[in-house]
């Protein structure tokens, strides 16, 4: 039986509110270069001049549009199939304004990225995929296994034997559980590399803030459910991370 998750909006109002501004920004921005074209346009053609403003009319209906879907989506867990590449599309087009425009109001890259990385798995739930478990890849970083472990499971991860001082264990049952595909990846070559070989329909992805932020935005189109990876003994050591939200997506992804 199928659980029914709810999914979390903490984090999410961030980046809506910093993309809403950057769209708003891009509306000002344009109006401004028509005010400024504007009258050099009707000397050249009163037919070319006509054209560009309905295109510019046009863009800010999309953009309107966008920020509805986007606040929709977010919030009323339900997207219009129609729009939703576009929309993934246009919150990674918009994340390096995102971040710029936060660096105007002190907001630090990580807390932008967090937000980034919940309204991007708002998309990915509310879309409602469901795959065969052939279709699915579960990517790792290889921090998450205990530093001192002499057993390397880079490779091969069913090398790991269970002794249970790191998440490799559960992950690794959780993979056999639902027959998924599973690796796990040293840095950004290998995991492209892996992507190519598996050639998956989406991606279950553990890592910290940036490399899963860069992750997504390098992989679109293909569709990347982000999980952030605790770090208690500081960055790219002895990670762990949360398996049992791995687990609730996948039963409720897969046929």
């Amino acid at each position: 039986m199928k659980v029914n998750y709810k999914i979390e909006t903490k984090g999410k109002n961030l980046f809506l509110l910093l993309t809403t501004a950057s769209l708003l920004l891009t509306m000002c921005i344009t109006t401004l270069l028509w005010w400024f074209i504007s009258p050099r346009l009707h000397e050249i053609s009163t037919f070319l001049a006509s054209s560009i403003l309905n295109i510019l009319r046009a863009f800010y209906i999309i953009i309107i549009l966008s920020i509805f879907t986007l606040f929709y989506n977010c919030y009323a867990s339900y997207t219009f199939p129609f729009f939703n590449r576009i929309i993934r599309f246009s919150i990674n087009f918009l994340f390096p304004i995102n971040v710029f425009i936060g660096k105007l109001i002190f907001i630090t890259k990580e807390k932008i990225r967090e937000s980034f990385i919940d309204v991007n798995n708002s998309f990915i739930k509310t879309d409602k995929i469901r795959l065969n478990p052939d279709e699915i890849l579960l990517l790792l970083p290889h921090c998450l296994q205990n530093y001192d472990c002499t057993y390397r499971v880079t490779n091969i991860i069913d090398n790991c034997i269970d002794c249970g001082n790191c998440v490799i264990m559960n992950l690794k049952h959780v993979s056999k559980k639902y027959k998924i595909n599973i690796a796990i990846a040293t840095g950004g070559t290998l995991a492209r590399k892996i992507i190519i070989q598996k050639r998956p329909k989406l991606i279950i992805a553990v890592a910290c803030q940036k490399d899963l932020v860069d992750g997504l935005l390098e992989v679109f189109p293909i569709p990347v459910f982000g999980v952030l990876n605790d770090r208690p003994d500081g960055p790219c050591i002895n990670t762990t991370v949360d398996v049992k939200r791995i687990d609730e997506f996948l039963s409720n992804t897969l046929f």
